[in-house]
């Protein structure tokens, strides 16, 4: 296809994509391994402070429903078990990824989506718990990450992203997939797919960024994909997003397979997220 064919292209050509540090591939292998030990992952984080601390706050944290006093790094790791484990180191990549932004333009675009992919992951995470409690953590992955081909192609594209993409799309009433796919012949749903592929992470973080913007004609069998497309929605109400005046598709459906009865139950769990969101965001603040 034209699209795959230029996908390709796009990547082979592009310097300034995002790629996983050498510390997050480390820690993403021996989690993945069953010779890890939970000391030999302790280790890994014991030889970064900054990646320490933040394991040690998440560990302390309220978010998960711990409130103790752990102060041993691999205390942290048994407790809050691999999944979490993998999202923490996952979630404090995509933080970094502000330094792509080379000029006060570029940040003002990066700024907004790695917000919408942070919410959008604490959304997806109480999505889940309300029905499925066993896929918090998948979900909370699928939601940080789904629009990561959106942050790839504002890394690469840096302002042009503004100019060729985002002013149009708001000026013509188009949605920004539609329009990225207009202007490059692929979206960012494709380019994430493929990223997230070459990073060996988990399919099905794949798989839902391919598919978040279709309306699941099933949401039982298409539920990370449901409960992401749903936190994105919500998400974006709390404006967390780029494009807030881009057309959306309504998410009713999905609000009433979740078990909202009404605007002021969605109100009332927006509010909550919102907490968790500042949670999250102290945690990830640089330690000193």
């Amino acid at each position: 296809m034209e699209s795959e064919t230029r996908l390709r292209e796009f990547i082979q050509g592009a310097s300034k994509l995002p790629v996983l540090p050498q510390v997050t591939i480390r820690l993403l292998k021996a989690l993945d391994s069953p010779d890890s030990s939970a000391k030999d992952i302790a280790r890994i984080f014991q030889a970064e402070p900054a990646l320490a601390a933040r394991l040690l706050k998440l560990a302390n944290s309220s978010f998960y429903g711990l409130s103790g006093n752990i102060s041993e790094v691999h205390r942290a790791v048994a407790v809050l078990g691999a999944k979490t484990i993998r999202s923490l180191a996952l979630m404090v990549w995509t933080q970094t990824l502000r330094s792509h932004g080379r000029t006060p333009e570029e940040k003002a675009l990066l700024s907004p989506l790695l917000a919408h992919g942070l919410a959008s992951g604490i959304l997806a995470r109480m999505l889940a718990e309300r029905m499925r409690p066993g896929l918090g953590e998948d979900a909370f992955m699928a939601g940080l990450l789904h629009d990561i081909g959106r942050v790839a192609l504002v890394a690469q594209l840096g302002a042009k992203y503004q100019t060729l993409i985002l002013d149009p799309a708001l000026s013509e009433g188009a949605a920004l997939h539609d329009k990225e796919s207009a202007v490059l012949g692929f979206d960012h749903r494709g380019l994430g797919a493929a990223l997230m592929q070459s990073w060996a992470l988990p399919r099905f973080l794949s798989e839902v960024a391919e598919a978040h913007h279709d309306i699941p004609t099933s949401p039982e069998d298409s539920f990370l994909v449901s409960a992401v497309a749903l936190a994105d929605s919500f998400a974006t109400r709390l404006r967390f997003n780029l494009g807030l005046g881009a057309p959306r598709v309504g998410q009713e459906e999905l609000a009433a397979y979740f078990g909202f009865a009404d605007s002021q139950e969605i109100d009332e769990f927006l509010e909550l997220a919102m907490g968790w969101f500042g949670t999250m965001s102290e945690i990830l603040a640089k330690t000193k």
